[in-house]
């Protein structure tokens, strides 16, 4: 056994290795990218809370930033199929690093939602580079292991992140006394590891350009474009994606209410400092790469909808636990056990989305799928902020359960009767709910 797992990660590393200079100089980038998102979320909430800004107004930061991630989808998915993956890298990364310096620097509310959408903006280009870069820059022997170690990446930024995010401020408050200014210096470490992430985005090769048509012909192929475009969204099913997005929307809404302010839930319920509560995200991160592991075998036993639906349901009582008790040891595991069990969750749902819309449709549907999330995201972290300042946190934990309920009971009217893998994509008919 343990020589079969040894050789599966010796080709895991080779397949890497070989993959050439610009993948691994990809990794390299998005490995720091995660660092210092890590970091910055972990404690931009607490900066604000010590500069004295209103939940409700840390709310409407934290929407601004969804609803510029939400904006720049479309028009981020088309500079990256134009543009040399190393130019949006390295743009995308300085003014990364610039926008969450204003955030850092900034205390005026009206500059802070301005700043705050605008970094929503250029963060969405790392979310969205993974695919474009891996499918342009490596052989398709490779692309398995690179979306696999990207992803991997991705989780272990985010746990040591946490972790570094956490110990920041204690280091900082060596040389100051002002729990202010070790928090913002925190954050000026996380600006200057996007910044550094333009090392690795710089040694990248750019591919040369594609060469320009005659305005002529290029006039024609814009037009012909535009309407193929068009014959293709008229032939997309729209009923099935509005089924698909629905109970998509409704958990974007619930989680928005309460996700975003965890790191407050546990400084303002059990008095946590920072390295705390960055050990318990660390943690938190860890459980939701183990709970990948189980994915696969969900989907084998009991199928796709099923699992989405149970593992949904099963998050609830844990969102219950969160809102009502006080017992730490208790809330801990809550907290532990819904992110994994929602985890778990995405994949599974994003699985059966491509299973059950043509293949031609994937593109379209992904990126509905990731609109209609950070939509409803903005709109529910706005509210869930103004929520807590009134009424506390456990009003919108509750709100939150119910929205998850409420998406799944309309997930398995939608699609209980779809037989998933058991017939050709482009043949799977929803019935009616």
């Amino acid at each position: 056994m343990v020589r079969v797992v040894g050789s599966i990660f010796a080709e895991y590393l080779r397949q890497v290795r070989d993959s050439g200079p610009n993948p691994r100089r990809y990794l390299a980038g998005i490995f720091l990218i995660g660092l210092g998102q890590s970091v910055f979320s972990l404690l931009f909430n607490l900066y604000l809370r010590e500069l004295g800004v209103s939940d409700s107004t840390i709310g409407q930061v934290l929407s601004k930033m969804s609803l510029g991630a939400a904006m720049a989808a479309i028009p981020v998915a088309l500079v990256l199929r134009r543009v040399a993956a190393r130019s949006v890298l390295l743009v995308s990364g300085v003014l990364t690093a610039l926008a969450f310096l204003l955030q850092s620097t900034l205390t005026a509310p009206d500059l802070l939602l301005t700043v705050a959408f605008f970094a929503g903006t250029v963060l969405t280009v790392f979310r969205l580079s993974i695919a474009p870069v891996i499918m342009r820059e490596a052989a398709p022997a490779s692309r398995p292991f690179l979306f696999s170690a990207s992803y991997t990446i991705l989780f272990l930024s985010a746990i040591v992140g946490s972790t570094l995010g956490g110990f920041l401020p204690h280091l900082f408050r060596l040389v100051t006394d002002s729990n202010q200014l070790a928090l913002r210096f925190s954050l000026f470490a996380a600006c200057g590891l996007y910044l550094l992430s333009t090392v690795p985005f710089s040694g990248m090769t750019a591919r040369p350009p594609v060469s320009e048509e005659p305005d002529d012909r290029a006039g024609r192929r814009v037009r012909d474009r535009a309407l193929t475009a068009m014959r293709e969204l008229a032939a997309v099913d729209w009923a099935l994606h509005l089924r698909l997005i629905i109970p998509s929307l409704l958990i974007g809404l619930g989680a928005g209410l309460i996700i975003p302010f965890l790191n407050l839930y546990f400084r303002d319920r059990f008095g946590l400092d920072e390295a705390a509560i960055g050990i318990l995200f660390a943690t938190m991160q860890a459980f939701m790469v183990l709970s990948n592991v189980f994915g696969p075998t969900i989907t084998h036993r009991i199928g796709l909808v099923r699992g989405v639906v149970l593992t949904q349901l099963a998050s609830v009582p844990f969102m219950v636990v969160l809102a009502m008790s006080h017992w730490y040891p208790a809330v801990v595991g809550a907290f532990f056990l819904r992110s994994a069990l929602m985890n778990m969750n995405q994949p599974l749902a994003s699985h059966f989305a491509m299973e059950v819309v043509p293949e031609r449709d994937h593109a379209i549907t992904n990126s509905l799928l990731s609109l209609s999330w950070f939509l409803s995201w903005s709109i529910s972290a706005d509210i869930g902020g103004a929520m807590i300042e009134r009424v506390g946190y456990a009003p919108p934990l509750y709100l939150a359960a119910a929205l998850y309920v409420a998406a799944s009971v309309l997930y398995w009217l939608f699609f209980r009767r779809v037989h998933e893998g058991r017939v050709p994509r482009s043949e799977v008919e929803i019935p009616e709910a």
